[in-house]
């Protein structure tokens, strides 16, 4: 694991990498949507720009990845400048926001030519939770209907390393 900045008391404030437990909560096994992500993208204007993404997953520690259609704010705004961050919220205790790089790795995406495949390198975590609170709920999306079916396509795909 990276190493991390603690403070006295223990708690980590800023690490290279995430850490076991973030990792972990971000390896989505089944096909989960959840943990949701907001990433901040940086708009034309330089106004930041947010939106909930279940797709984020952890590729390693320092890497991760996320679907997004073609025609998205998101991706526009990635290919004109590759800083982000993503804040996530996971029970109990995971509060954390990630810089990093944005890299379209696929466009159009070789699963759906309507969406890409973007890749975060990691730059720096910070953990954002108070030591003295637990989070009892976080932000939860499911798939329903016909999307169940091509979102676990696409989550076999967002498992693989290459």
């Amino acid at each position: 694991m990276a190493k991390q900045n603690a403070k006295s008391d223990g708690h980590w404030r800023r690490s290279s990498e995430l850490n076991d437990d973030i990792f972990n909560a971000l390896r989505k096994e089944g096909g989960a949507l959840n943990p949701s992500s907001v990433i901040a993208t940086i708009e034309e204007d330089g106004a930041p720009h947010t939106a909930l993404f279940g797709s984020l997953h952890a590729l390693t520690p320092s890497t991760l990845r996320f679907v997004t259609h073609r025609y998205h704010d998101t991706l526009a705004n990635i290919l004109r400048d590759e800083r982000v961050m993503v804040c996530l919220v996971c029970p109990p205790d995971i509060a954390i926001s990630v810089k990093g790089r944005a890299k379209v790795i696929d466009n159009p995406w070789e699963v759906d030519e309507r969406y890409a495949l973007v890749k975060i390198e990691i730059e720096e975590v910070k953990n954002d939770m108070p030591v003295i609170i637990e989070i009892e709920s976080g932000i939860n999306i499911s798939a329903t209907g016909p999307f169940q079916d091509w979102w676990m396509g696409c989550w076999k795909e967002l498992q693989r390393s290459s």
